[in-house]
């Protein structure tokens, strides 16, 4: 199968939507009409198969999903910048900043801050890669840091960048450290308080954040009589603007640096703790490019200090170049990239050739003998290789958080045989059932292939699917027995009442099959192999629908359950006999991936497809 990530234009769309107040503002600020990027925005959540955005009244947010893509776009489209530049850098020339913020993610000024830095550090020195991570709650419970891009840069041509934070009474100064800025604590909320904060008995709510930034809030409202009315909500920075539309009533308390003018919460209001409690960022550095680090902090500290501005993207490169560019990397030439991709070869060239002039570069020498690599093709081949897998990843993680926060399942399923087939009723039962056992639950059902379900499952296309046979190292749950199989014949075939056929008889008979589409002529072509024998195909299709109005008009046969055509069966258009089912039988099994934890969703789903094909096939 031929896969190419997800484009990074409509990415730079969502990330400056989520940075202005209103999709308004932020159409304007792109030349567009608000209802392109409305579009554009519908269309990503399609792509993903994922909610981003929550609507109210006249109150449009963001919902949790969209702070985690908008981390991992940022992430993707500042690396997409960076390639680009880099060609014009020699390799013994790059350097690599290693920036670790130990601060809860938020779209706020301090996320806007560091990605305006990275941009206008990428003007002042284009050699030097960034790379910033910020560690809160989640990543720490998940092991920390994770490995970064261009790791491959030696040590000498590295330095590393910590950002933390400590409360005003706590800080010091260390060797190595200094103050990156003081970050006052505000109170929000949704409507305009009408008392002093302290003259008010309504509770303080504080969102989940470090253990360090709570332990420093708690403190401050035991020194100040607020412990009483102090409340720790389970819910996190992303869900701020849901929980002021919730409760309007309620103020919030957190760092002035989580806030921003951004969806969602464009239309709050801040008050200023008195006495103030502040938190002290502070900022220390290792490494070898001191100089290097000491101008990121720099421009670091003046974006925060500034105006608010906005990250704007415009990424020139598309996902189809980038998967086509390292197709042919791997395949060693166009020609062989195209048959792997199922194109035209000049497809892919078209593709590489629109890369090459974006970049203003050529990428490939071209020979009889293939694609060669040129120089700027070897360098920018670690780095294009970099961002597919992070589209790959996040493809995968866009259907594991869906099926967690959204109650959204996607579940694949073998061709049907037929509206009447066994198989389908049972998939039909049990969907049912789930629906209405789970009304809040929603389930996308695609039919493919025995292989195609398997690549889909892996590449976070689907989370479960119902297959045959199962390839090695899937986890899978057993639903049972597949329907046995049957010869379908033209009534002109005569097996003089016979209940039963072998599978040595069965491939005399002319058959219609498709076995490099059709899962279920896929079994039966394994088991004739496992035999030695060679069935007398006549004709190749791909369709169980083309195969059998095929058997009812000339004399052939194709191979299915019986109750696919049990209404034929009754009426004479066709006949059938079953296969000795010693020689050939399958099974159904539930295959998921072993990289995530199932949902409590994905779970449901599981459970009620086990208890009604737990009722026998017939």
């Amino acid at each position: 199968m031929d896969h190419y990530g997800i484009e990074l234009k409509p990415l730079a769309k969502f990330v400056l939507a989520c940075q202005n107040p209103s999709i308004s503002n932020s159409s304007r600020a792109l030349g567009i009409a608000p209802s392109v990027l409305s579009a554009a925005l519908h269309g990503l959540e399609d792509r993903l198969h994922m909610k981003l955005f929550e609507r109210k009244g006249r109150y449009l947010g963001l919902l949790p999903s969209a702070f985690w893509l908008y981390r991992n776009a940022a992430v993707l489209l500042h690396l997409e910048e960076f390639s680009r530049r880099s060609l014009a850098i020699p390799a013994n020339r790059m350097e690599k900043l290693s920036v670790r913020i130990d601060l809860n993610f938020s779209i706020g000024r301090m996320t806007k801050a560091v990605s305006c830095a990275i941009q206008q550090m990428g003007l002042q020195h284009p050699e030097t890669f960034i790379a910033c991570q910020f560690l809160d709650t989640a990543s720490a419970a998940s092991g920390g840091f994770i490995r970064e891009s261009m790791d491959h840069i030696p040590a000498e041509h590295c330095a590393t960048i910590e950002i933390g934070c400590h409360s005003e009474h706590s800080f010091r100064e260390e060797p190595g450290t200094e103050l990156l800025y003081r970050d006052p604590w505000i109170a929000v909320s949704a409507t305009d308080p009408v008392t002093d904060i302290k003259a008010d008995a309504d509770i303080l709510a504080v969102v989940r954040m470090s253990a360090h930034q709570m332990q420093v809030v708690a403190h401050y409202a035991d020194q100040h009589g607020l412990s009483a009315r102090l409340k720790f909500v389970d819910a996190g920075p992303a869900e701020l603007g849901r929980l002021l539309s919730d409760f309007p009533h309620m103020r919030f308390l957190l760092p002035s640096s989580m806030v921003a003018n951004r969806l969602g919460i464009s239309r709050i209001y801040r008050e200023s703790l008195v006495p103030p409690l502040v938190s002290m960022v502070r900022v220390g550095t290792s490494g070898a490019l001191e100089t290097k680090a000491r101008r990121f902090i720099g421009l670091l500290r003046e974006n925060m200090e500034g105006e608010e501005q906005n990250v704007v993207f415009d990424p020139q490169l598309t996902a189809r170049q980038m998967h086509y560019f390292n197709l042919v990397h791997r395949c060693g030439g166009i020609s062989a990239a195209a048959r792997v991709a199922n194109l035209a070869q000049s497809s892919v060239s078209a593709q590489l050739h629109s890369m090459e002039a974006v970049l203003g570069t050529p990428l490939f020498e071209r020979s009889k003998e293939g694609a060669t690599p040129t120089d700027a093709g070897i360098h920018l081949w670690p780095l294009m290789a970099e961002v597919e897998k992070r589209q790959d990843r996040l493809s995968r993680q866009s259907g594991d958080i869906a099926a967690h926060t959204q109650h959204r399942v996607s579940i694949g399923m073998l061709p049907s045989s037929g509206h009447d087939s066994a198989l389908t009723e049972k998939i039909a039962e049990a969907l049912t059932t789930i629906s209405i056992q789970h009304p809040s639950l929603k389930m996308e059902i695609t039919e493919a292939s025995n292989t195609v379900l398997h690549d889909k499952v892996r590449s976070g296309e689907l989370n479960l699917a119902i297959v045959g046979v199962v390839q090695p190292q899937f986890p899978r749950v057993l639903l049972g027995p597949s329907e046995p199989l049957s010869v379908v014949a033209n009534p002109r075939f005569n097996f003089g009442g016979r209940g039963e056929i072998s599978l040595a008889e069965v491939c005399e008979l002319p058959l219609v099959l498709g076995a490099r589409h059709l899962s279920i002529h896929q079994s039966f072509a394994a088991a004739t192999h496992a035999r030695n024998l060679e069935p007398h195909s006549k004709i190749e299709v791909g369709s169980l629908a083309l195969a059998i109005a095929m058997v009812r008009r000339a004399s052939l046969c194709t191979i299915l359950p019986a109750s696919s055509v049990q209404k034929d069966l009754e009426t004479g258009r066709l006949v059938a006999v079953k296969i000795n089912q010693e020689e050939i039988s399958g099974t159904l099994s539930i295959i998921f991936s072993a990289d995530r934890e199932l949902s409590g969703a994905e779970r449901a789903v599981m459970k009620t497809l086990v208890e009604v094909f737990g009722k026998k096939l017939h």
